[in-house]
């Protein structure tokens, strides 16, 4: 069986999320200068989490076969990962251009597998109901 866009995404998120809910420290201090605060710390282990339960949902959705369920997977992380871009390139005055740069380049390949995603759907659910 090929993976799909959508389950790429999934495994992604699913990885990305454990890495940062498990370990979030280990990404805080690769970007933060100063001494990383529990705060922020804190919040990448949300993310983890976001990630994680975004990622589970959409593997889920894609094992059960149901095309609709997938869609509204896909399409809630897509909404997350937009969002996530367009709050990166809202901070450029708090991060510089380094961390906007870092903060868009990671979520621009998931945005386009996101897309890819919902194109490869829309083609089955087309081919289906022909």
């Amino acid at each position: 069986m090929r993976l799909s866009a959508s389950g790429a995404v999934g495994w992604i998120r699913v990885g990305v999320g454990l890495l940062f809910a498990v370990a979030p420290k280990m990404f805080v201090d690769r970007f933060v200068e100063d001494e990383s605060s529990g705060t922020l710390i804190l919040f990448a282990r949300t993310i983890g989490v976001r990630d994680l339960a975004l990622g589970l949902g959409t593997l889920a959705a894609e094992r059960s076969g149901n095309p609709a369920d997938l869609q509204r997977w896909v399409r809630a992380g897509l909404v997350s990962d937009t969002l996530d871009f367009v709050g990166g390139l809202a901070s450029s005055r708090l991060i510089g251009r380094r961390g906007v740069a870092t903060a868009t380049a990671t979520v621009v390949p998931v945005i386009a597998l996101d897309v890819l995603g919902l194109r490869q759907l829309a083609v089955a659910t087309a081919e289906d109901g022909s």
